[in-house]
């Protein structure tokens, strides 16, 4: 049953995709579906955090259109940013989030990641941020410079 289940989200998800890259030729923008997602918050700021730590933050949406929204993907600007998002259909007036981890191992210094958020709605494209500082623990030298060989 739950194969069948994923095989019809995934018809449903293609089809939607399949109307996203191939909208109407004559330039209007008439929106996939009258869902409508709305964000709590579209930034979040994590402040000071130590090279090569991980943290985690939620961004909370809901449906405010009178059709399913579905998220059909989220991409981050780097593989250090990972995003969860629910793969069924949020009903009219539901709510739920998408789940973004931030591994700073590597990085220093000041950070502006995108993530955008791909949907059937009316705007098929919203953009969420993260923000913070980076910073050694002390005495350490950053990750990312090279190591002295050693004979």
């Amino acid at each position: 049953m739950r194969i069948v289940g994923l095989r019809i989200f995934v018809i449903i998800g293609l089809m939607a995709l399949s109307n996203l890259l191939f909208a109407q030729q004559d330039g209007s923008k008439k929106p996939l579906s009258n869902a409508e997602i709305l964000f709590s918050e579209k930034q979040f700021e994590f402040g000071d955090l130590n090279q090569g730590d991980k943290i985690s933050h939620k961004f909370k949406f809901r449906n405010n259109g009178t059709e399913p929204l579905m998220i059909l993907n989220v991409q981050t600007t780097c593989g250090c940013t990972a995003p969860e998002w629910p793969k069924k259909p949020i009903a009219p007036g539901d709510s739920s989030a998408i789940l973004v981890t931030f591994n700073s191992a590597k990085k220093i210094g000041r950070i502006n990641k995108v993530i955008t958020v791909y949907t059937n709605g009316q705007k098929p494209e919203e953009k969420l941020k993260i923000t913070g500082n980076v910073l050694l623990p002390a005495g350490a030298a950053p990750e990312s410079e090279a190591k002295p060989k050693q004979d």
